[in-house]
């Protein structure tokens, strides 16, 4: 598993998580996501690259509206 692949897998569980905490309460939900995301690519050092394809991929785990 790339390091990509590995972000991308524990953000994916980090919105299932924080979808159920935040039940209903969007605002929460979608800025717990881009925060993480934040963390993640600080932690891993992702390039720019690979930061902007997760921003995109945290974009699509928001709650719909």
């Amino acid at each position: 598993m790339t390091q990509y692949q590995e972000m991308k897998s524990m953000l994916r569980s980090h919105a299932e998580y924080v979808s159920v905490q935040f039940r209903g309460d969007k605002p929460a939900i979608r800025q717990s996501i881009n925060d993480y995301t934040d963390s993640i690519c600080k932690d891993y050092k992702a390039s720019e690259y690979h930061r902007d394809l997760l921003s995109n991929y945290a974009c699509k785990l928001h709650p719909k509206n």
